[in-house]
């Protein structure tokens, strides 16, 4: 690299240009830093038109030092840059920001390229896109708290901004002239060129909005359902800008720059960034059609058993009258001949148990069949069956209204969750001598709830119960956590446990 402002011309080493390129992007993090500490207190602190004012002050701080540090025209242009690339974000309105952390995504995109130059000379362009991941992210973070269930939209404003980001600084140099030709000014080219980037890409913004707000929504409900896909987003993404990084880097060591590897290599690194979205979104639908097609399965072989055991039942049930007479004829006999130990002992050894089987099976399938859902009668059939032949006792009470009740929540997380639960219930109630369940189905117009009580040892009564933890050995006790993260999608969902007199009781309230 030739250095222009020495005494005479000269190369600087690579290795130079390069210290100085970190020095110049440390100088920048640090800023950063410093810039978010502020904005993180200003969140905390203050509220209302405190917190408003003092974002600005922020912001007019930022202003103030890059102005003594850069030409007018150079801070016309960051200043023009970092304010469309906060107005395309506010005009998207994908994620819930407070005005405070516009004013610190201001105030981190606003800076002299001057201050960028060996960096600019180490990775071309693609210097600006670390900078607005950086600054995007944190900005993302500080306000949600998190990213996790809002991977997919951080990763769609990133693209749709490094894509204006880079357009802009594509711009200038190229239409900037011809419009200084046109007008007769430098500085009125410049206007020229800034308002018109600012008027079609705040256009575009509006045509994005309008395109795929819909779509977003959908997309992440499918994204917060599969975390572990979700992750992808920003990994690939850190992934593709170190790979595009590392493949400019050769061309800077080697003195092989020139115009078209210079913009070459950026926009490859964008087309692949959005190429990746439709592999990732195909990936999230495989995933979710696999849980569906496993669902229905399931459903289909739950609602085949419950219709054949069912007509089963019915069927024995009509048989039983005959053989009831029969039995309490055979009885009668018996209490004529009063104190007969032989028909106390039929009575209770034969008579009881079987009529006390019989009539808690017709109990249960009458209640079952209460419930309006399809899919959740077959459900509960299918729990209750396996509890009944792990040896633990059921109890169900469903008192619902047909015409209203609905399931709350989309019915594979329902069934998710009720089977976690109902599956650590029977696990604790086969511990108890006599152990048993006791389910309730209540619901209105305004909601619905779902009501596991089962008795507990005296080692759960000592320990409690926690998430992610088990007595059934290592590897066991995730059952919870999942279940906690398929709640979390849903705000109209809250489930509440206690254990109370050696009972422990988990509702899992629904409103419509």
């Amino acid at each position: 690299m030739i250095n222009i402002f020495g005494d005479g011309p000269y190369f600087i080493r690579i290795s130079e240009l390069m210290l100085e390129a970190v020095l110049e992007l440390g100088c920048y993090f640090f800023r950063l830093l410093l810039l978010a500490g502020a904005a993180l207190l200003i969140r905390r602190r203050l509220h209302g038109r405190a917190e408003q004012a003092a974002a600005l002050l922020l912001v007019v701080l930022q202003a103030a030092s890059v102005w003594a540090v850069s030409i007018r025209s150079e801070f016309f242009f960051s200043f023009c840059l970092a304010l469309l690339l906060v107005s395309q974000l506010r005009i998207l309105n994908f994620l819930p920001l407070r005005p405070t952390d516009y004013a610190f995504l201001f105030a981190a995109l606003l800076f002299p390229a001057r201050l960028f130059n060996s960096t600019g000379a180490v990775l071309g362009h693609l210097w600006i896109f670390w900078i607005l991941f950086c600054a995007l992210y944190l900005t993302f973070r500080m306000s949600l708290g998190g990213l996790r269930g809002n991977h997919l939209t951080c990763y769609l404003l990133f693209v749709f901004l490094a894509l204006s980001m880079y357009l802009c600084e594509l711009s200038i140099p190229a239409l900037q002239p011809r419009l200084e030709q046109l007008t007769g000014s430098s500085a009125a080219g410049l206007v020229c060129t800034v308002a018109a980037d600012s008027v079609l890409l705040a256009g575009a913004a509006f045509c994005v909005k309008l395109r795929f707000s819909g779509r977003l929504e959908q997309w992440n409900r499918i994204s917060r359902k599969y975390q572990r896909i979700e992750h992808y987003f920003f990994f690939l993404t850190l992934f593709l800008l170190l790979l595009f990084s590392l493949i400019y880097l050769p061309f800077t060591w080697m003195r092989m720059q020139n115009a078209l590897v210079a913009l070459l290599i950026p926009v490859l690194c964008l087309l692949v960034l959005a190429a990746q979205l439709p592999f990732l979104l195909l990936l999230l639908h495989v995933a979710l059609y696999r849980d569906r097609d496993t669902f229905r399965q399931w459903e289909q072989e739950g609602v085949a058993s419950y219709y054949r055991e069912l007509a089963a039942s019915v069927s024995a049930m009509q048989g039983i009258r005959h053989d009831i007479k029969n039995i309490f004829f055979t009885m009668g006999n018996f209490v004529d001949r009063s104190g007969d130990k032989e028909m106390k002992r039929f009575f209770w050894e034969k008579i009881y148990p079987y009529s006390e089987k019989a009539i808690l099976q017709s109990e249960l399938l009458s209640k079952i069949h209460q419930l309006p859902t399809e899919a959740l009668r077959a459900f509960f059939y299918l729990k209750i069956s396996q509890a009944m032949q792990q040896g633990v006792s059921v109890r169900l009470e469903v008192s619902v209204l047909p015409g209203q009740f609905q399931t709350g929540m989309d019915v594979i997380d329902l069934t998710r969750i009720l089977g976690i639960l109902l599956d650590n219930s029977m696990e604790e109630a086969r511990l108890i001598p006599d152990g048993g369940l006791e389910i309730r189905v209540t619901g209105n117009e305004n909601g619905c709830s779902y009501i596991i009580k089962n008795p507990v040892t005296q080692q759960t009564r000592q320990n409690g119960v926690h998430i992610g933890k088990s007595s059934k050995g290592s590897g066991r006790g995730n059952g919870l956590r999942i279940a906690k993260e398929l709640l979390e999608q849903y705000p109209n969902a809250a489930l509440n446990s206690i254990l109370q007199d050696g009972i422990y009781i988990q509702s899992l309230n629904l409103s419509y």
